[in-house]
């Protein structure tokens, strides 16, 4: 007659070429059925911002330039062409565009207050000392 049926061997499959067996105690990898952590990404550069901005005064571009002291929290900005000056307070979190936006609200506020006909209180400072 026909030869009996083989059937499937049960347990751990014999013969998985010349791999290394894994060795009992030894861990390899992420163990225990765990998976694998990826590796983490590198972080993305942060985008530069600009030190050079344009001049509200003589309307030149790039020429106003911010310089930042961080440890006198002072932020100044200076015209190349013009030379108008401007120095703010900073914070550690402040920015170059941050001490050119204060320059810019001072300078529309002081434009306002002329065309409202409010005294500036720094021009008045500086008549009552003469």
């Amino acid at each position: 007659g026909p030869p009996p049926a083989r059937r499937p061997r049960r347990g751990r499959p014999r013969g998985r070429g010349l791999r290394p067996r894994a060795r009992p105690g030894v861990r390899r990898g992420a163990g225990m059925g765990r998976r694998r952590s990826r590796a983490q990404a590198a972080p993305k550069p942060k985008p530069k911002l600009d030190t050079m901005f344009d001049c509200l005064f003589c309307q030149t571009g790039k020429a106003v330039e911010v310089k930042m002291v961080r440890l006198e929290q002072i932020g100044f900005l200076k015209c190349r062409v013009c030379g108008v000056s401007f120095q703010s307070r900073i914070s550690y979190l402040s920015e170059a565009v941050d001490v050119y936006s204060d320059w810019v609200d001072e300078t529309e506020e002081a434009n306002f207050r002329k065309d409202e006909g409010v005294p500036d209180v720094k021009a008045a400072m500086n008549a009552s000392k003469a």
